[in-house]
């Protein structure tokens, strides 16, 4: 045996990162997998998934599930309304709660027994992952694959804004048939026979009309007022429970008014003047409440041709009000109202696309990558979310390229194509947004990659691996794991999910790998540097925005047998209706004194710094020489006890609670040092790799070496 005063004692390695690379410090891990890091400072291995809604009486868990494409939670109208909304299959869900008695799950969107019918495809295509944003009154659902977007508060969902335009109204008014007698008969008319004058034009109860321009009878021989040739024109819009306002209609067929003088002298011009019905104003789809009704001024004589909203009624504070006419049902409208007290104008809208992306921002919510235009970039008005103005279209790369993501941060809304990264912020003066190029050569390739940090910088995943935005700068923080980016499926990355923990502070990525078709890998970054988790495959990921902090995933998870089962789950906690299936937990080393590998050496004892966490065994391998293969040159099943043997803690599921025989407490779990004795001899380099199925709780470890060729061991006492 050798003398233990010739060996030589490495320092506490406390492996927390990993890199791929080749050549790195021995306290940086070639792979860490299936951990997450504690507030202590250790490593833990990761528990669970545990299911979101649990089994009911019968054992079952819902049926619901299919293909998962998106998750999403959040809480809307001050915190009052809490939303858990899962896409899978051909249907958009809301989590009722844990009821066994009802489905859990009530269906929104889909082709068949949903509040908004609509036949969500079920592609196997790459594409992104259903896209969500909450705004002050409800949370907006992008499906891909064509599909229009919904909007939802918890009772109501519709069709976000609306993609048609109204047909045109039509207009009735007085006619002529006898130049003799100007606007004698038509609409006007009919409203006067019940009247007791035919100088009036409607009823005399409603006084006189007031639409058509006139002039003053004084430079008449005859000392008549006169009413002038006049015409008017209307158009309207739906506007939805939202307030979401469709386009303008096609405007209508001009109602005329021939000049006509005052039947005597002396006589008010109003005497003279019109009303007009308005008709053909259909009723919206379902979820419009109102309709708003504009109408141009005289347009032969008061010098413009644009339309001016309609008050609801002629009385005190109308203007108020949300629509001119408040239901989904009347048809007509008599309009009385003269051109003095019009003054608003509608807003010009666009029928809501088709599209992929959108990201509120500055009180709007900007929508990206129509089928179209992908290179588009629109804005809604502010407050109405589905609505959408005409002339406010962006197209932030100069060549049209396809915009990939969108994300809000604290300097603005960052626009992203594949290969370039841009900056939308407002102007000074408040009322336009100008556009800065960040990086024309660094894009973002997946949507739902993006995520923010706790200390407001931005991280997402592009073509070269995953980059970080802070301090108006953008760097590449993946260069020690290439190797493993490399391996992103470039077909399927698109499809690539992530969010940040809040309770351990990692930012979480799973992607698709090789040539997987699902995101079975992910990759985690803290602020102490990467590892990487293997332990479920998720199609879509979320935190919940309240005080539980969940991590939610939809997506498949293995059960007590192994086997993958799909549907919604709660990461990082286990419950005992379900066992997960094992996870390899592995702590991998680097290559070990590669400075020093001209010079051999012989490893005699690993040190292992553990936490005591079940009364199980580590594995133990050790590899040598640059040489990784299936065997080892050494392996230990054994000596590497989860817990000190010494002084055995009590275990879960094991000791009994009061026992009179054999008394135990509840105890914080504590640290201890596991020797392993090892017999490599020899060697240039060596690597050492921890794995267990078993939880486990790392702190660092030593390493015993005996130098050859020269050193102390090999000195005569």
């Amino acid at each position: 045996m050798s003398d233990a005063r010739g060996r030589v004692t490495s320092d506490p390695m406390i492996l927390r990162t990993e890199s791929g690379k080749l050549i790195v410090a021995d306290d940086i891990a070639s792979k860490l997998q299936n951990f997450v890091g504690t507030a202590e400072g250790t490593l833990q291995s990761i528990v669970g998934p545990a299911p979101l809604v649990p089994e009911d009486d019968q054992g079952a868990y819902p049926t619901v599930y299919g293909n998962m494409y998106g998750i999403y939670h959040t809480t809307t109208q001050a915190g009052t309304v809490d939303l858990t909304i899962l896409h899978t299959g051909s249907g958009i869900y809301h989590y009722q709660g844990w009821d066994s008695a009802t489905n859990p799950w009530k269906k929104i969107v889909g082709s068949s027994s949903a509040q908004v019918i609509l036949d969500l495809q079920e592609p196997d295509t790459p594409q992104f992952p259903t896209q969500f944003e909450t705004t002050p009154r409800g949370v907006v659902i992008v499906p891909q694959n064509g599909m229009r977007a919904i909007y939802y508060d918890g009772e109501v969902a519709l069709p976000l804004g609306y993609d048609t335009v109204p047909p045109a109204p039509f207009g009735y008014g007085p006619e002529t048939e006898d130049p003799a007698e100007p606007n004698a008969v038509g609409y006007s008319v009919s409203h006067a026979e019940s009247a007791t004058s035919t100088e009036h034009s409607m009823h005399r109860d409603f006084g006189f009309c007031r639409l058509g321009t006139i002039i003053d009878g004084s430079a008449d021989e005859h000392n008549k007022s006169r009413l002038l040739r006049s015409s008017y024109q209307a158009a309207y819009q739906w506007i939805n429970h939202f307030g979401d306002l469709s386009p303008l209609s096609g405007r209508s067929s001009e109602v005329v008014f021939v000049e006509q003088k005052t039947t005597a002298a002396d006589k008010p011009g109003s005497q003279v003047q019109k009303q007009v019905l308005w008709g053909n104003i259909n009723s919206g789809p379902t979820g419009t409440i109102g309709r708003v009704l504009s109408r141009t001024k005289d347009t032969q004589n008061s010098g413009t041709q644009r339309l001016f909203i309609l008050p609801a009624n002629v009385g005190y504070g109308t203007m108020g009000a949300f629509a001119t006419i408040q239901d989904n049902t009347t048809q007509q409208w008599p309009d009385n109202t003269p051109d003095s007290w019009i003054v608003s104008e509608p807003h010009a809208v666009l029928p809501v696309p088709i599209f992929k992306l959108c990201r509120l921002a500055f009180g709007r919510l900007w929508i990206a990558n129509t089928p179209d235009d992908p290179g588009i970039l629109i804005p809604s008005r502010p407050g109405r979310y589905g609505t959408f103005a005409e002339g406010e279209e962006i197209f932030p790369d100069p060549s049209g390229g396809e915009i990939t993501g969108l994300w809000s941060t604290s300097g603005g809304l960052l626009v992203f194509t594949i290969s370039s990264t841009f900056l939308l912020q407002q102007s000074d003066d408040g009322k336009d947004f100008r556009l800065i190029t960040l990086n024309a050569g660094i894009g973002c390739a997946a949507p739902s990659s993006i995520a923010s940090l706790e200390d407001g910088s931005t991280i997402w995943l592009g073509r070269e691996g995953f980059y970080l935005f802070a301090d108006q700068q953008i760097q590449l923080i993946s260069e020690d794991i290439r190797q493993d980016t490399q391996r992103i499926n470039a077909a399927r990355a698109k499809q690539a999910v992530a969010a940040v923990d809040p309770t351990t502070k990692e930012y979480r990525c799973w992607v698709p790998l090789d040539g997987a078709r699902e995101n079975s890998f992910c990759f985690t970054f803290s602020p102490s540097g990467w590892r990487r988790r293997t332990t479920e495959t998720v199609q879509a990921v979320c935190v919940t925005k309240d005080h539980r902090k969940y991590m939610l995933a939809a997506g498949k998870a293995r059960d007590s047998a192994n086997a993958l089962v799909n549907g919604a789950w709660v990461l990082d906690r286990q419950v005992g209706s379900f066992t997960p299936g094992t996870a390899n937990h592995i702590i991998e080393t680097s290559w070990i004194t590669w400075s020093s590998s001209k010079e051999r050496k012989s490893v005699r004892t690993v040190y292992l710094g553990f936490r005591e966490s079940s009364n199980t065994s580590a594995t133990i391998y050790v590899y040598r020489d640059w040489r990784q293969g299936s065997t080892a040159t050494y392996t230990d099943s054994t000596s590497a006890t989860l817990y000190t043997e010494e002084d055995p803690p009590p275990f879960w599921g094991i000791a009994e609670l009061n026992s009179t025989e054999t008394p135990n407490e509840w105890v914080r779990r504590r640290p201890y040092w596991k020797r392993v004795d090892v017999e490599v001899g020899s060697c240039e380099v060596y690597k050492i790799r921890v794995e267990t199925a078993d939880q486990i709780e790392f702190i660092g470890m030593v390493v015993d070496e005996e130098p050859k060729l020269g050193g102390f061991g090999s000195r005569i006492p």
